[in-house]
């Protein structure tokens, strides 16, 4: 496989056309692409309208989600090595989850109540809500997965905004305000790093709270990757007689060895890379519905300013909370190594194996059986496996397609029978096509705070750049 003869100025057309669409106008952005031998690697437009800055290739990207297959990667090491085995019980290896779970269901006359501010709207919620015990154990399969009942609040915010539809349930918003009596930075969606808690700490909050938005198996995209980076500590120390921050772990076993030379969790003060992140900016629907609005990410809430934001979490507060779940911040060339690594079977560009060839098969096209799939969330994600129209699911931190399903009843010309793909918060995204030897990686700094923007920005940044992605191959 390789690319046209004109590649390069289609994608120069369509990269270009996404800075002025006016449903979404994006400020800038860099693209990294291969196919077989051929490279496109790109900036468009500015990483900070105030002072036009050009975007640059090098500028550093805060890879929320993108981190969750980077961090699944480091526990598959970790499982050659015969460490765990996926059907192991998360609270074999961290006491505060050996516990009995209790799934928090809003019910009109629940005994208990808890009041919430919307982060979308600023609306005052009185949420009432009764608690079940779970009858599945979580296992770490469950965390690989996103399936261990420890959602995202953000989801339960957009259907408190749309009247229902995304996940059918405010479990997300209950269990997170009970965490958040235990510690107030254990998690929020304006607030993703800022946690003055290290990962240990994080992850223990969530254990004390002991509550989930479901049974562990179904969909529940949000925290597994946190918890699972907290499991590759314990197992790390197990195995290697000596505590280790996460981040140290991920540079030993990927980031250096991959040459991933600007990678990092956190900056420290005075950093020179510091500089060359982009500005983190929001998306907000018209009142009329009709386009977005782009303005700085901590001026899209309806709170006003907050104390951190995500848009200097990286290099400015706490700085403890080191999460495989979204806490990324590398180049676009930096991310491109891990595919390459990758297509070269597990092997590093010098020719060390990190992972064996079924490692990578597994990572790729592995899946776990007895997930619960046929759910409203999994089908807005598009992963609802056999019950999505295209069939996909959620395994290693990423979304694969499933070749060898029947089900098909509908697709687009941006699917592809052999493709992984996951994005970011901040709507970077990564394409990787094992058997067409080509990938795409797209990097801008747009943070999505509302629903309709969020639609805008899958419709234009994921699909139609896959479409045009494929459009482009020889």
């Amino acid at each position: 496989m390789k690319f046209k003869p004109d590649y390069e100025s289609l994608l120069d057309v369509h990269f270009s056309d996404l800075l002025c669409d006016e449903r979404l106008s994006v400020p800038g952005l860099v693209v990294f692409a291969k196919c077989g031998n051929d490279t496109y690697h790109k900036a468009f437009g500015v990483s900070d309208l105030a002072t036009n800055k050009p975007m640059s290739c090098d500028a550093m990207f805060r890879m929320f989600s993108m981190t969750k297959v980077l961090t699944s990667f480091v526990a598959l090491r970790l499982y050659e090595e015969g460490l765990f085995d996926f059907e192991d019980e998360v609270g074999q290896y961290i006491p505060s989850f050996d516990r009995d779970w209790e799934v928090v269901v809003e019910s009109d006359d629940g005994p208990e109540s808890l009041k919430y501010s919307s982060f979308l709207t600023g609306e005052k919620l009185d949420l009432k809500f009764d608690r079940k015990t779970t009858s599945e154990k979580m296992q770490i399969k469950h965390l690989m997965s996103e399936s261990a009942g420890i959602e995202y609040d953000l989801f339960g915010e957009y259907d408190s905004f749309l009247g229902g539809g995304l996940c059918d349930r405010k479990s997300g918003l209950i269990a997170s305000g009970l965490r958040q009596k235990i510690h107030p930075d254990v998690y929020r969606s304006t607030n993703i790093l800022g946690a003055d808690l290290t990962l240990e700490q994080f992850v223990n909050t969530i254990g004390e709270a002991g509550v989930l938005t479901c049974e562990p198996g179904e969909f529940s995209y949000g925290h597994g990757a946190t918890v699972l980076s907290r499991l590759i500590e314990v197992l790390y120390e197990t195995s290697r007689g000596k505590p280790q921050k996460f981040s140290e772990i991920m540079s030993e076993l990927l980031f250096d060895p991959l040459e991933m030379n600007d990678a990092a969790f956190f900056l420290g003060d005075g950093d020179p890379r510091i500089d060359r992140i982009p500005t983190l900016y929001g998306a907000k629907l018209s009142t009329d519905g009709t386009k977005t609005m782009v303005a700085e990410e901590k001026d899209c809430y309806p709170e006003g300013p907050f104390r951190l934001t995500n848009q200097t979490a990286h290099y400015r507060g706490p700085r403890s909370f080191e999460t495989g779940d979204t806490g990324s911040l590398m180049t676009a060339s930096d991310y491109s190594k891990f595919y390459d690594m990758l297509l070269r079977g597990g092997i590093t560009e010098s020719g060390q194996r990190l992972i064996s060839p079924q490692g990578v098969h597994t990572l790729c096209k592995g899946r776990f059986q007895d997930l619960r799939l046929d759910t409203p969330l999994a089908k807005a994600f598009g992963v609802a496996g056999q019950h999505s129209p295209f069939p996909k699911s959620f395994h290693f931190g990423w979304a694969t397609s499933h070749a060898d399903q029947n089900s098909l009843c509908g697709y687009q010309v941006s699917d592809h029978q052999d493709m992984s793909h996951w994005g970011g918060y901040a709507l970077t995204q990564g394409f990787f096509y094992p058997s067409e030897k080509a990938y795409m990686i797209i990097c801008p700094q747009l943070m999505v705070t509302t629903p309709g923007a969020f639609a805008f920005g899958q419709a234009l940044i994921r699909d139609a750049s896959m479409a045009r992605f494929h459009s482009v191959w020889a």
